[in-house]
């Protein structure tokens, strides 16, 4: 099942990139340059016009994306640096402070022109009224049909006319499971994890498989309330029951509805049946990540950065038997009949404060380009924001072709400025229950407890609808 992203990657870069038009574009009044898919179409005149920003700086905060961000980043613009004469200043953010000083820069008015944020962060910056509406500008990238429903709506604001963030890069969370692991266990991956039901007899089929090549291994593993993504990995399997993060028209928590409970209780109940290991929920994502590519677990949900580390000899953390029998498979659907994933990433945001916003575009357009996302998404192993590149993509594996389907599909949290304080509140409280499941402290576990959390973690929610961001 092993499949090689990094070729794929490379293969649909080159082909891009061939079919690239050149030049990144001219000024804002030469709306022929740019095509429907956000590739420039050079002419002489655009080439020309481009010359129009030569001198002009733009400074460009962006996150640890990947191991060698900046560096990634600044041979991704040389070519667009090269032929705008527009010099971009890289500036490394870390995740760990990226929240409080874009925040304090969107209210000072001081800091870059141009901003990555995390997909579910821009409705609370774009709250703070220090940010650029940019859908006077968006028809010069293809506008929405551009990208998937899911990830265009990450650039909205719920109940507000603009757009605010420009999708940059994206993922979704698949399963991974181990090809050996089933094939000992006797469970076809056709339909291991169709759905829940059979995503349950698989983990109950795989808790016989004590051990591969000399390895002890358990079903499946997840990270507890020391992953940041605690809610990604949860959020899917409400959703499959019909359930909701908050209200329709967002104005109150739907945490603790029956649907959710139901949702929550189907994962936290893998625990004390022996089908997960507690062991991981003292771990945060990445631990739990190297734990499954060490062998330890024999079913995990991941991200695609997971699928283009397989061929990386410098990855230690892999072990032989896993590198060469990881099986990819989309999420299981639930009683609904929809299969649910959580789709992220990062926008890029331009600066209300910016003094040269025209170059500022020029660099989001050029990042919005096919061929370029394209390119990106190769060094970081994440997936493209854009459909077209993204299709592409999904076609050259059935694995990849998992991913694709999952952003298609996915779905990410309501747009709106207090998510991130409802997240962390969710996350603390899904934490006390898999906790309690696992018998690692605090309550006995039972509905009862499920129950309590949740209704807990909807108060708080409550409470933060009812402030404003700032």
């Amino acid at each position: 099942m092993r499949r090689s992203v990094a070729l794929a990657l490379t293969a649909i870069a080159a082909v891009l990139v061939a079919l690239a038009l050149g030049a990144c574009g001219g000024s804002d009044d030469d709306t022929s340059s740019t095509g429907s898919t956000g590739e420039s179409a050079a002419t002489g005149s655009a080439t020309a016009e481009a010359k129009s920003f030569a001198g002009q700086k733009v400074t460009f905060w962006i996150m640890n994306n990947g191991p060698h961000p900046v560096e990634d980043t600044e041979k991704i613009l040389a070519p667009f640096e090269q032929e705008t004469g527009i010099d971009v200043d890289v500036q490394l953010v870390g995740w760990d402070v990226q929240f409080d000083r874009i925040r304090n820069a969107a209210v000072s008015g001081e800091g870059p022109d141009v901003t990555q944020a995390g997909t579910t962060q821009v409705p609370f910056f774009a709250a703070l009224g220090g940010f650029e509406d940019l859908s006077g500008r968006v028809d010069e990238i293809g506008g929405e049909s551009a990208y998937a429903p899911g990830i265009w709506g990450t650039s909205q604001v719920a109940g507000q006319e603009g757009v605010w963030g420009i999708p940059w890069f994206t993922e979704a969370r698949t399963i991974y499971y181990r090809s050996d692991a089933l094939e000992q266990a006797g469970v076809d991956p056709e339909t291991a994890f169709a759905d829940l039901e059979s995503m349950r007899a698989t983990l109950e089929a795989l808790k016989d498989v004590k051990e591969i090549g000399g390895k002890k291994i358990m079903p499946f593993g997840m990270p507890g309330k020391k992953a940041f993504d605690l809610v990604h990995n949860v959020m899917p399997f409400v959703w499959d029951e019909g359930g909701q993060e908050l209200t329709d028209d967002n104005t109150k928590s739907a945490i603790n509805s029956p649907e959710a409970v139901r949702g929550v209780k189907y994962i936290a109940d893998l625990f004390p049946d022996g089908l997960a290991d507690p062991s991981m929920l003292e771990r945060d994502g990445t631990q739990v990540e190297n734990q499954y590519k060490g062998g330890r677990l024999a079913v995990w949900i991941g991200g695609p950065w997971v699928l283009s580390s397989i061929d990386r000899e410098d990855d230690t953390n892999w072990s032989d038997a896993a590198r060469e029998n990881t099986g990819v498979a989309p999420m299981p659907k639930g009683p609904t009949g929809e299969a649910n994933t959580f789709v992220g990433g990062s926008n890029l945001m331009m600066f209300k404060s910016s003094d040269v916003k025209d170059a500022a575009w020029e660099l989001i357009k050029y990042l919005s380009r096919d061929d370029v996302q394209t390119e990106y998404a190769e060094l970081l192993g994440m997936f493209p924001a854009r459909l077209k590149p993204q299709e592409a993509l999904g076609q050259q594996s059935e694995d990849l072709a998992a991913f694709y389907e999952a952003i298609q599909t996915g779905r990410s949290y309501a747009p709106i400025p207090q998510w991130g304080q409802i997240e962390n509140a969710y996350k603390t409280r899904f934490g006390n229950i898999l906790d309690a499941a696992a018998g690692l402290g605090g309550e006995a576990y039972s509905e009862a407890v499920i129950q309590k959390q949740l209704d807990e973690a909807a108060k708080e929610a409550d409470a933060l609808l009812a402030q404003t961001a700032g």
